[in-house]
């Protein structure tokens, strides 16, 4: 964990280190874009345990397939829904054809709700009652204090902001290969140690629900 101020400073520091002639002084609302721009690409990559919800319990109304409760502010685009489980299946819900009439669907399934961020969207058949669990990613605010926290490898996001910097200004060619270089190489760390905890590969129980009638 690294806060916005420490990360952007550090960033200052590091770009300040480069050499040569075309080495520049930048100004510090140009690095809080860029960090916040390295960042939302990083977030949208890869699922951050801190940013990470698991299996938050919500009800369902039994009426319209939607649940009782909001994710407004919470879920902020479709692409942070990573499942719901309906509590009578052992596996995620997948989403209804878009050829399919809903009245049509008997099976457990989702349908997306388009621009409604309070709900998202609704389970067929729409008279489906009981609890979902929903696993999404939370995206916090863009970061405005120096205060504000951020989880995510302090190296991948400092060598990622520099390789932007520089690369933006493509006035000092050889510092922006290095930063690429190094950036590339902290994310390939990342991706072998980010998430090196065993993962289970067996279904320890499969479901005996897969359609309604």
């Amino acid at each position: 964990m690294i806060t916005f101020g420490e990360i952007v400073t550090k960033v200052l520091q590091r770009l300040a280190l480069v050499e040569g002639l075309d080495a520049q002084i930048y100004a510090e609302p140009r690095i809080q874009l860029a960090v916040q721009h390295k960042f939302d690409l990083i977030f949208r990559e890869y699922w951050i345990p801190e940013y990470t919800v698991y299996q938050e319990e919500h009800v369902l109304d039994g009426v319209s397939g939607q649940i009782v409760s909001t994710l407004e502010n919470k879920l902020k685009d479709w692409r942070d829904l990573h499942s719901v489980f309906w509590e009578g299946s052992h596996k995620p819900l997948p989403i209804a054809p878009m050829n399919v009439r809903n009245i049509d669907i008997n099976y457990p399934s989702l349908r997306p709700l388009g621009m409604d961020a309070a709900k998202w969207f609704r389970v067929l058949p729409v008279t489906t009652s009981g609890k979902v669990y929903i696993t999404y990613r939370a995206k916090p605010e863009d970061f405005e204090e120096d205060s504000d926290k951020i989880y995510i490898d302090t190296q991948l996001l400092l060598l990622g902001t520099c390789w932007d910097v520089l690369e933006d200004d493509g006035t000092n060619p050889g510092a922006s290969d290095k930063f690429r270089i190094l950036f590339q190489d902290a994310l390939s760390q990342f991706n072998r140690q980010g998430f090196n905890l065993p993962q289970d590969t067996i279904m320890s129980t499969r479901s005996t629900v897969n359609r309604w009638t």
